[in-house]
């Protein structure tokens, strides 16, 4: 019994450990000023001057973001190649969410769904980097 609990007591602790989330924000165009495709989505993963990353603290806006996620996957909308310009990545650990420039149209593995985040959530992304809210 008292394995059980400690079991059911671990499991607990590791479902609520926060992850690090790293936002990841390019303007869009690739170093050939090429848009940022999906076919192109890498360009996040390299070590680039003109990327902009930072820890997201937020839990309101991790589980946004989480909830953004099972959306997608519940929807398993499969979409093409090349879908849209994606100018943000959320990763967290191997897990990665790409959103366009709008913040309206997420990207998790080929699945793909229009989602309008909180005015909350979009307002703290676009303070992170600056970005004005007139831009998009």
């Amino acid at each position: 019994m008292k394995l059980k609990y400690s079991i059911l007591v671990f499991l607990i602790i590791t479902s609520c450990h926060n992850h690090e989330v790293a936002l990841h924000y390019y303007n869009g165009l690739n170093s050939d000023k090429n848009h940022t495709w999906s076919s192109s989505l890498q360009i996040f993963f390299e070590k680039d001057e003109e990327m902009k990353k930072v820890s997201i603290k937020s839990k309101i806006l991790k589980e946004e973001l989480s909830n953004i996620r099972n959306k997608i996957i519940t929807k398993n909308q499969v979409l093409d190649f090349d879908d849209g310009n994606y100018s943000f990545a959320f990763i967290n650990e191997k897990d990665t969410l790409f959103a366009d420039n709008r913040l309206e149209f997420w990207k998790y593995r080929d699945m793909g769904l229009a989602v309008k985040l909180s005015g909350f959530s979009k307002k703290k992304i676009l303070e992170y980097y600056k970005i004005s809210s007139n831009q998009y």
